[in-house]
Protein backbone atom coordinates (compact mmCIF):
# COMPACT_ATOMS: atom_id res chain seq x y z
CA UNK A 1 0.00 0.00 0.00
CA UNK A 2 2.66 2.44 0.77
CA UNK A 3 4.49 1.93 -2.59
CA UNK A 4 1.57 2.58 -4.46
CA UNK A 5 1.14 5.98 -2.10
CA UNK A 6 4.47 6.71 -3.25
CA UNK A 7 4.07 5.76 -7.04
CA UNK A 8 0.74 8.39 -6.49
CA UNK A 9 2.54 11.14 -5.06
CA UNK A 10 5.45 11.43 -7.26
CA UNK A 11 3.10 11.31 -10.55
CA UNK A 12 1.40 14.01 -8.78
CA UNK A 13 4.59 16.00 -8.15
CA UNK A 14 5.93 15.36 -11.27
CA UNK A 15 2.87 15.98 -13.32
CA UNK A 16 2.05 19.82 -10.95
CA UNK A 17 5.69 20.76 -11.74
CA UNK A 18 5.15 19.85 -15.53
CA UNK A 19 2.41 22.36 -15.44
CA UNK A 20 3.86 24.85 -13.65
CA UNK A 21 7.33 24.44 -14.97
CA UNK A 22 7.73 28.20 -16.29
CA UNK A 23 7.66 29.17 -12.82
CA UNK A 24 10.29 26.53 -11.76
CA UNK A 25 11.81 26.12 -14.30
CA UNK A 26 14.57 28.59 -12.70
CA UNK A 27 14.70 27.16 -9.44
CA UNK A 28 15.17 23.95 -11.16
CA UNK A 29 17.87 24.90 -12.58
CA UNK A 30 19.23 26.30 -9.56
CA UNK A 31 18.96 23.30 -7.39
CA UNK A 32 21.27 20.98 -10.68
CA UNK A 33 23.72 23.84 -10.43
CA UNK A 34 23.67 23.72 -6.31
CA UNK A 35 24.22 20.02 -6.86
CA UNK A 36 26.81 20.86 -8.96
CA UNK A 37 28.63 23.42 -6.35
CA UNK A 38 28.42 20.97 -3.37
CA UNK A 39 31.86 19.08 -4.08
CA UNK A 40 33.71 22.23 -4.91
CA UNK A 41 32.39 24.33 -1.80
CA UNK A 42 33.45 21.67 0.55
CA UNK A 43 36.89 21.16 -0.79
CA UNK A 44 37.56 24.82 -0.23
CA UNK A 45 35.45 25.18 3.13
CA UNK A 46 37.56 21.82 4.40
CA UNK A 47 40.93 23.18 2.56
CA UNK A 48 41.26 26.68 3.47
CA UNK A 49 38.76 27.16 6.86
CA UNK A 50 36.14 29.58 5.53
CA UNK A 51 32.44 30.02 6.03
CA UNK A 52 30.17 27.96 4.03
CA UNK A 53 29.07 31.02 2.65
CA UNK A 54 32.41 32.44 1.44
CA UNK A 55 33.20 28.31 0.31
CA UNK A 56 30.22 28.55 -2.08
CA UNK A 57 30.43 32.20 -3.10
CA UNK A 58 34.35 31.18 -4.48
CA UNK A 59 32.73 27.77 -6.13
CA UNK A 60 30.39 29.64 -7.87
CA UNK A 61 32.39 32.14 -9.07
CA UNK A 62 34.98 29.63 -10.24
CA UNK A 63 32.34 27.77 -11.84
CA UNK A 64 30.93 30.52 -14.01
CA UNK A 65 34.19 31.80 -14.85
CA UNK A 66 35.07 27.92 -16.47
CA UNK A 67 31.63 27.40 -17.87
CA UNK A 68 31.88 31.05 -19.38
CA UNK A 69 35.71 30.84 -21.20
CA UNK A 70 33.92 26.96 -21.97
CA UNK A 71 31.29 28.48 -23.79
CA UNK A 72 33.22 31.40 -25.13
CA UNK A 73 36.18 28.80 -26.61
CA UNK A 74 33.36 26.48 -28.23
CA UNK A 75 31.12 29.38 -29.85
CA UNK A 76 34.75 30.82 -31.42
CA UNK A 77 35.33 26.90 -33.11
CA UNK A 78 31.87 26.88 -33.82
CA UNK A 79 31.66 30.19 -36.01
CA UNK A 80 35.20 29.17 -37.75
CA UNK A 81 33.80 25.43 -38.61
CA UNK A 82 30.13 27.23 -39.91
CA UNK A 83 32.10 29.56 -41.48
CA UNK A 84 34.21 26.88 -43.16
CA UNK A 85 31.43 25.35 -43.97
CA UNK A 86 29.21 28.10 -45.71
CA UNK A 87 32.05 28.80 -47.94
CA UNK A 88 33.98 25.93 -48.83
CA UNK A 89 30.55 23.33 -49.28
CA UNK A 90 29.19 25.30 -52.01
CA UNK A 91 32.12 25.34 -54.40
CA UNK A 92 32.74 21.47 -54.30
CA UNK A 93 28.30 20.20 -55.31
CA UNK A 94 28.76 21.58 -58.83
CA UNK A 95 32.09 19.31 -58.75
CA UNK A 96 30.54 16.27 -57.46
CA UNK A 97 27.16 17.05 -60.17
CA UNK A 98 29.59 16.63 -63.02
CA UNK A 99 31.23 13.64 -61.93
CA UNK A 100 27.80 12.28 -60.99
CA UNK A 101 26.13 13.33 -64.17
CA UNK A 102 29.54 11.50 -65.86
CA UNK A 103 28.48 8.85 -64.01
CA UNK A 104 25.18 8.52 -65.05
CA UNK A 105 26.16 9.47 -68.91
CA UNK A 106 28.40 6.22 -68.70
CA UNK A 107 25.48 3.46 -66.90
CA UNK A 108 22.17 5.19 -68.42
CA UNK A 109 23.18 4.22 -72.20
CA UNK A 110 20.18 2.24 -72.42
CA UNK A 111 17.99 4.83 -71.23
CA UNK A 112 15.81 7.17 -74.12
CA UNK A 113 16.98 10.43 -74.28
CA UNK A 114 13.68 11.66 -72.49
CA UNK A 115 14.64 9.73 -69.55
CA UNK A 116 17.96 11.25 -69.75
CA UNK A 117 16.86 14.65 -69.55
CA UNK A 118 14.70 13.95 -66.93
CA UNK A 119 17.12 12.54 -64.68
CA UNK A 120 19.53 15.09 -65.12
CA UNK A 121 16.74 17.37 -64.12
CA UNK A 122 15.76 15.68 -60.87
CA UNK A 123 19.81 15.98 -60.22
CA UNK A 124 20.10 19.52 -60.71
CA UNK A 125 16.64 20.23 -58.34
CA UNK A 126 18.49 17.88 -55.82
CA UNK A 127 21.65 19.69 -55.96
CA UNK A 128 19.78 23.09 -55.66
CA UNK A 129 18.45 21.51 -52.85
CA UNK A 130 21.47 20.46 -50.89
CA UNK A 131 23.21 24.01 -51.62
CA UNK A 132 20.16 26.02 -50.41
CA UNK A 133 19.90 23.73 -47.19
CA UNK A 134 24.11 24.27 -46.44
CA UNK A 135 23.91 27.82 -46.57
CA UNK A 136 21.34 28.11 -44.72
CA UNK A 137 21.76 25.73 -41.82
CA UNK A 138 25.27 27.28 -41.82
CA UNK A 139 24.38 30.38 -41.73
CA UNK A 140 21.74 29.36 -38.97
CA UNK A 141 24.56 27.90 -36.90
CA UNK A 142 26.66 30.88 -36.95
CA UNK A 143 24.01 32.16 -34.37
CA UNK A 144 22.54 29.16 -32.86
CA UNK A 145 24.54 30.03 -29.29
CA UNK A 146 22.75 33.15 -29.21
CA UNK A 147 19.76 32.10 -30.26
CA UNK A 148 19.70 28.92 -27.84
CA UNK A 149 21.04 31.26 -25.04
CA UNK A 150 18.04 33.44 -25.30
CA UNK A 151 15.25 30.59 -25.43
CA UNK A 152 17.08 28.80 -22.61
CA UNK A 153 16.08 31.18 -19.98
CA UNK A 154 14.24 33.25 -22.10
CA UNK A 155 15.76 36.44 -19.87
CA UNK A 156 18.53 37.41 -18.35
CA UNK A 157 15.67 37.78 -15.15
CA UNK A 158 15.33 34.22 -15.01
CA UNK A 159 19.34 33.22 -15.32
CA UNK A 160 20.01 35.64 -12.57
CA UNK A 161 17.30 34.12 -10.33
CA UNK A 162 18.95 30.30 -11.62
CA UNK A 163 22.37 31.89 -10.21
CA UNK A 164 20.92 32.82 -7.14
CA UNK A 165 18.64 29.97 -6.14
CA UNK A 166 22.26 27.70 -6.66
CA UNK A 167 23.60 29.85 -4.52
CA UNK A 168 21.41 29.97 -1.47
CA UNK A 169 20.51 26.23 -2.06
CA UNK A 170 23.88 25.21 -2.04
CA UNK A 171 24.78 27.59 0.91
CA UNK A 172 21.80 26.60 3.42
CA UNK A 173 21.39 22.84 1.94
CA UNK A 174 21.94 21.39 5.30
CA UNK A 175 19.75 23.72 6.99
CA UNK A 176 16.51 22.64 4.34
CA UNK A 177 17.61 18.83 5.06
CA UNK A 178 16.53 19.55 8.36
CA UNK A 179 13.41 20.24 7.93
CA UNK A 180 12.39 16.98 6.44
CA UNK A 181 11.19 14.85 8.51
CA UNK A 182 14.01 12.28 10.15
CA UNK A 183 13.18 8.98 8.19
CA UNK A 184 14.24 10.37 4.61
CA UNK A 185 16.54 12.96 6.18
CA UNK A 186 19.91 11.40 5.77
CA UNK A 187 18.67 9.24 2.39
CA UNK A 188 17.94 12.78 0.91
CA UNK A 189 21.66 14.02 1.89
CA UNK A 190 23.12 10.68 0.31
CA UNK A 191 20.90 11.22 -2.86
CA UNK A 192 22.23 15.00 -3.25
CA UNK A 193 25.96 13.89 -2.31
CA UNK A 194 25.46 10.99 -4.42
CA UNK A 195 24.36 13.06 -8.15
CA UNK A 196 27.03 15.73 -7.23
CA UNK A 197 29.55 13.20 -6.76
CA UNK A 198 28.04 11.43 -10.71
CA UNK A 199 27.89 14.62 -12.08
CA UNK A 200 31.69 15.24 -11.80
CA UNK A 201 32.22 11.60 -12.76
CA UNK A 202 29.76 12.04 -15.95
CA UNK A 203 31.22 15.02 -17.40
CA UNK A 204 34.51 14.09 -16.86
CA UNK A 205 33.58 11.00 -18.76
CA UNK A 206 32.33 13.16 -21.96
CA UNK A 207 35.55 15.31 -21.40
CA UNK A 208 37.66 12.07 -21.75
CA UNK A 209 35.77 11.05 -24.62
CA UNK A 210 35.49 14.11 -26.61
CA UNK A 211 39.25 14.78 -26.27
CA UNK A 212 40.07 11.51 -27.31
CA UNK A 213 37.75 11.76 -30.08
CA UNK A 214 39.16 15.17 -31.29
CA UNK A 215 42.73 14.20 -31.07
CA UNK A 216 42.30 10.98 -32.94
CA UNK A 217 40.84 13.08 -35.22
CA UNK A 218 43.40 15.70 -35.50
CA UNK A 219 45.62 12.99 -36.39
CA UNK A 220 44.14 11.24 -38.86
CA UNK A 221 42.95 14.55 -40.87
CA UNK A 222 46.78 15.43 -40.35
CA UNK A 223 47.72 11.93 -42.02
CA UNK A 224 45.65 12.78 -44.93
CA UNK A 225 47.09 15.78 -45.79
CA UNK A 226 43.17 17.71 -45.19
CA UNK A 227 43.06 21.60 -44.33
CA UNK A 228 41.22 23.28 -41.43
CA UNK A 229 42.52 19.89 -39.22
CA UNK A 230 41.22 21.64 -35.81
CA UNK A 231 38.01 22.78 -37.29
CA UNK A 232 36.96 19.44 -38.46
CA UNK A 233 38.21 17.47 -35.73
CA UNK A 234 36.37 19.51 -33.31
CA UNK A 235 33.19 19.21 -35.71
CA UNK A 236 33.67 15.49 -35.78
CA UNK A 237 33.95 15.31 -31.92
CA UNK A 238 30.35 17.47 -31.20
CA UNK A 239 29.06 15.23 -34.35
CA UNK A 240 29.72 12.00 -32.40
CA UNK A 241 27.52 13.12 -29.15
CA UNK A 242 24.68 13.03 -31.81
CA UNK A 243 22.34 9.65 -31.06
CA UNK A 244 23.05 7.39 -33.62
CA UNK A 245 24.09 9.43 -36.74
CA UNK A 246 27.07 10.64 -34.51
CA UNK A 247 30.38 11.59 -36.93
CA UNK A 248 28.91 9.50 -40.18
CA UNK A 249 26.89 12.96 -41.16
CA UNK A 250 30.49 14.09 -41.69
CA UNK A 251 32.16 10.84 -43.24
CA UNK A 252 29.74 9.10 -44.95
CA UNK A 253 29.19 12.15 -47.39
CA UNK A 254 32.34 12.92 -47.35
CA UNK A 255 33.76 9.39 -48.95
CA UNK A 256 30.66 9.15 -51.41
CA UNK A 257 32.33 12.51 -52.99
CA UNK A 258 36.06 11.13 -52.71
CA UNK A 259 34.43 7.79 -54.71
CA UNK A 260 32.36 10.14 -56.58
CA UNK A 261 35.61 12.05 -58.36
CA UNK A 262 37.98 9.08 -58.52
CA UNK A 263 39.85 9.43 -55.09
CA UNK A 264 39.89 6.20 -53.81
CA UNK A 265 43.07 6.37 -51.50
CA UNK A 266 41.56 9.17 -49.46
CA UNK A 267 38.43 7.47 -49.77
CA UNK A 268 39.90 4.16 -48.08
CA UNK A 269 41.71 6.64 -45.35
CA UNK A 270 38.42 8.38 -44.50
CA UNK A 271 36.76 5.01 -44.50
CA UNK A 272 39.26 3.87 -42.20
CA UNK A 273 39.38 6.69 -39.84
CA UNK A 274 35.21 6.69 -39.28
CA UNK A 275 36.07 3.04 -38.52
CA UNK A 276 38.99 3.44 -35.76
CA UNK A 277 36.86 6.69 -34.42
CA UNK A 278 33.73 4.47 -34.41
CA UNK A 279 35.25 1.38 -32.50
CA UNK A 280 37.58 3.66 -30.27
CA UNK A 281 34.13 5.27 -28.98
CA UNK A 282 32.30 1.86 -28.53
CA UNK A 283 35.17 0.84 -26.99
CA UNK A 284 35.54 3.75 -24.57
CA UNK A 285 32.61 4.69 -23.84
CA UNK A 286 31.05 1.67 -22.16
CA UNK A 287 33.79 1.71 -19.47
CA UNK A 288 34.52 5.31 -19.35
CA UNK A 289 30.63 5.97 -18.75
CA UNK A 290 29.77 2.20 -16.46
CA UNK A 291 32.91 2.70 -14.33
CA UNK A 292 32.63 6.48 -13.91
CA UNK A 293 28.66 7.64 -12.94
CA UNK A 294 27.13 4.02 -13.10
CA UNK A 295 24.88 3.99 -16.40
CA UNK A 296 24.78 2.31 -19.01
CA UNK A 297 25.14 3.32 -22.40
CA UNK A 298 21.83 2.02 -23.61
CA UNK A 299 20.40 3.96 -20.34
CA UNK A 300 22.26 7.14 -21.54
CA UNK A 301 21.06 6.84 -25.32
CA UNK A 302 17.26 6.63 -24.26
CA UNK A 303 17.53 9.33 -22.31
CA UNK A 304 19.34 11.85 -24.60
CA UNK A 305 17.14 10.95 -27.34
CA UNK A 306 13.77 10.95 -24.99
CA UNK A 307 15.30 14.52 -23.80
CA UNK A 308 15.57 15.55 -27.58
CA UNK A 309 11.98 14.41 -28.28
CA UNK A 310 10.69 16.89 -25.67
CA UNK A 311 13.22 19.89 -25.29
CA UNK A 312 15.49 19.43 -28.82
CA UNK A 313 18.95 20.12 -28.97
CA UNK A 314 18.76 20.93 -25.15
CA UNK A 315 17.43 18.02 -24.19
CA UNK A 316 20.68 15.80 -25.43
CA UNK A 317 22.11 17.68 -22.45
CA UNK A 318 19.43 17.40 -19.86
CA UNK A 319 18.01 14.46 -20.48
CA UNK A 320 21.45 12.20 -19.42
CA UNK A 321 21.41 14.79 -16.79
CA UNK A 322 17.58 14.10 -15.36
CA UNK A 323 18.14 10.21 -15.69
CA UNK A 324 21.56 10.71 -13.33
CA UNK A 325 19.48 12.25 -11.26
CA UNK A 326 16.70 9.46 -10.81
CA UNK A 327 19.79 6.97 -10.12
CA UNK A 328 20.91 9.00 -7.58
CA UNK A 329 17.74 8.59 -6.39
CA UNK A 330 17.05 5.24 -6.58
CA UNK A 331 20.40 4.39 -5.36
CA UNK A 332 20.06 6.38 -2.23
CA UNK A 333 16.28 4.56 -1.44
CA UNK A 334 14.48 7.73 -1.19
CA UNK A 335 11.48 6.60 -3.22
CA UNK A 336 10.25 3.10 -3.59
CA UNK A 337 10.59 1.53 -0.52
CA UNK A 338 8.92 -0.63 1.34
CA UNK A 339 9.91 1.11 4.81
Amino acid sequence: MRMIVQYVLVSAVLLSVYWLLPIFKPFLAGAFFAAVLHKPAHFIQKKASVSRSTAVFASLVWILCLLSAGLFLFGWISARTASHIHYVIPHYIPVATAHLEQLINNVTDFLTEDQKGLLLQSLYAVETAIDNTIEEYAGKWLLIGTSYFLALSGTAAELLIAILAAFFIAKDGPSFITILPESIREKTAIAANDFSTSFYAYGYAQAQLFAATFAAACIGFFLLHIPHVLELAFLTAVLEFLPIIGSSLLFLPWIFFCLLTGQTNIAIFAGVLYAALTIMRQLLEPKLISDSAGLHPLAVLFAAFAGYQLAGVFGLVTGPLFWLACSSVYRSRLLFTER
